[in-house]
């Protein structure tokens, strides 16, 4: 890897946890909260966003995953199957087996939350140009790819592309 390709990563890297410090600190939080009426805490949501971009997925694969204790992950579904926001779907593979699926009210859920953040966004990132925003979308999307690739390949899950 060159300099220049460090120095770019570098940047990237300061910049990706320059947004999650965003997104994460509790004034950013609470308004979302307040703005989009969603009251999970914050390793529940997290856990629901992670189901609107990946695939169903057994309890312990999410714990590996998401690098969380088992018992954690089924505490948190708990919640989010009572408030019907995830349900146990059969494993076409293997009907032993259950896995743990975002339902269309957990969609709409995260569909609230996402446009409360948009929201918030705006403000912070009024004035600047569009298609600068679009430049940032296309390679924050094209690492949650490789991520989300990664993840698939480490528990053996096929891409469903």
């Amino acid at each position: 890897m060159s300099h220049s390709d460090r120095a770019a990563l570098a940047r990237l890297e300061v910049a990706v946890s320059a947004v999650v410090r965003w997104s994460e600190s509790r004034h950013v939080k609470a308004e979302v909260a307040r703005r989009s009426g969603c009251d999970l805490s914050s390793s529940e949501l997290r856990l629901l966003e992670h189901f609107d971009v990946a695939e169903p997925m057994r309890v312990s694969d999410i714990a590996e995953c998401l690098n969380i204790d088992m018992s954690t992950v089924s505490l948190q579904l708990r919640r989010l199957r009572a408030d019907g926001l995830v349900t146990r779907i059969p494993d076409p593979d293997d009907r032993r087996v259950s896995l743990i699926a975002i339902t269309d009210a957990g969609r709409a859920a995260v569909a609230q939350v996402r446009a409360t953040r948009r929201d918030l966004l705006q403000d912070i990132l009024s004035g600047t140009d569009p298609a600068e925003l679009d430049r940032a979308a296309d390679v924050l999307l094209r690492v949650q790819e490789h991520m989300l690739d990664g993840m698939r390949a480490t528990l053996g899950l096929t891409n469903p592309h």
